[in-house]
């Protein structure tokens, strides 16, 4: 059998192991979660939106810049980073998205949307 003292000893020096373990694990968390941290940030600025457009320059688009026919109309309209997103229905084109900067008032991109299933 062991004596006492020697087991005392031994439980003392495991718990002491143990919180040290812990503590290095603690400290190991907090220095990834600062790289996560950091390249985030970094991301978030290299694919920042562009800059608005400035207050004394406003925002013009011509219907004839849209390219749209003469019976469209306007479904949904939304904005999202720097750009205007408009769902247009109508004419001989159907539905389409059509995305603009709204720094200049450029068409982006058109996207032509097949017809609903009947």
């Amino acid at each position: 059998m062991i004596p006492i003292p020697i087991l005392k000893t031994a439980v003392i020096v495991m718990g002491v192991l143990i919180v040290a373990g812990l503590v290095v694990i603690g400290i190991k968390i907090l220095d990834k979660s600062k790289e996560a941290a950091e390249s985030m940030s970094v991301k978030a600025v290299e694919t920042s939106a562009p800059a608005p457009a400035p207050a004394g320059a406003p925002f013009k688009v011509d219907i004839d810049q849209l390219g749209l026919d003469p019976g469209a109309r306007l479904i949904s309209m939304d904005v999202e980073a720097g750009r205007l997103v408009l769902r247009v229905s109508g004419g001989d084109a159907g539905e389409q998205v059509l995305i603009v900067d709204i720094s200049n008032g450029a068409v982006l991109g058109e996207v032509a949307l097949p017809p609903p299933l009947q």
